[in-house]
């Protein structure tokens, strides 16, 4: 199997697209269908269905990107060995990530581990929801950074952080706020949701079904008419001023004059961010120090 030609294979699997996978990749659109005929023909078998409005992978396909991912995964603990033989002078750590931790936190982490190894490295692997886990099982990155609990048959976690549920709102809107000791936003009652606009996430992502326990809890009744399927998104609706949302604290790095953020009152469940690594991953001196930063700065 080439590696490269794989790699190529593998990006078009997850973008489903010639278009996006080829500005992904930095090469034309049909070179990339060059290549993708080229792997075809030399394993006898068509590995993509174009015929839908997206490029799916056919059962060889999965089991050509499987067998890929473990190859890759092989090849990948074999140069971390070889980087800690070589005094850790220079090498990669990749991280899985999900798009808005990749915004909120990677900068402030990545700034504190390059003083110790300015030589090595970071690759960030975007991913959200249950793909984060999906690719440290198959050893797509050296970790990921997710929410827990994670299957401790497959992994080994360590916990870096408690993510607190926020309320983002738009700064020009005018919401009664309480003195609540302990909180990191100035305090409302769970009830200002009610009859709010509330722009939610897609029913998978974890946040959204976060939000459904809370309302049923707490007898919330919203309304919504704007779904998206990243927190960047939903903030991005929240500034231009279409609605709240819930999201978590550690979506909030920085100052933003569209958005006022709110803390809750009330004792809302916290949100333990982990990294995540399987059982029997290499983890090189390099790795346990991007952890260890993790940990310190408990961003």
């Amino acid at each position: 199997m080439n590696m490269k030609q794989f790699k190529y294979a593998l990006v078009l699997a997850n973008e489903k697209s010639f278009s996006r996978a080829a500005e992904s990749l930095g090469i034309s659109q049909p070179s990339l269908s060059q290549y993708l005929k080229k792997i075809e023909t030399e394993v006898g078998a068509r590995l993509f269905d174009r015929s839908g409005s997206e490029v799916r992978l056919t059962d060889a396909g999965r089991a050509y990107i499987d067998a890929g991912k473990k190859i890759l995964d092989i090849e990948h603990q074999m140069e971390g060995r070889i980087a800690d033989i070589n005094n850790n002078i220079e090498g990669s750590i990749s991280v899985g990530v999900s798009p808005y931790r990749t915004i909120s936190i990677m900068p402030e982490i990545i700034t504190e581990f390059i003083k110790e190894y300015p030589g090595f490295k970071i690759i960030l692997e975007e991913r959200t929801g249950h793909e984060l886990l999906d690719g440290a099982e198959h050893g797509e990155y050296d970790f990921c950074i997710t929410t827990a609990p994670v299957d401790g048959k497959i992994f080994d976690s360590v916990k870096i952080m408690d993510e607190e549920v926020v309320l983002a709102a738009p700064a020009s809107k005018q919401i009664k706020t309480e003195k609540t000791e302990g909180k990191k936003y100035p305090a409302v009652d769970i009830g200002v949701l009610n009859g709010e606009h509330v722009i939610t996430l897609s029913e998978s992502q974890l946040m959204q079904k976060m939000l459904e326990d809370i309302c049923m809890q707490y007898g919330i009744s919203h309304k919504t008419y704007i779904s998206c399927t990243s927190i960047g998104a939903q903030l991005a609706m929240v500034r231009a001023g279409l609605g709240v949302a819930l999201v978590p604290s550690g979506t909030v790095r920085s100052k933003d004059e569209g958005i006022k953020y709110y803390s809750f009152k009330q004792m809302l469940p916290l949100r333990e961010i982990v990294v995540a690594y399987r059982k029997e991953q290499y983890i090189s001196k390099p790795m346990k120090a991007f952890v260890e930063v993790m940990k310190k700065l408990g961003l």
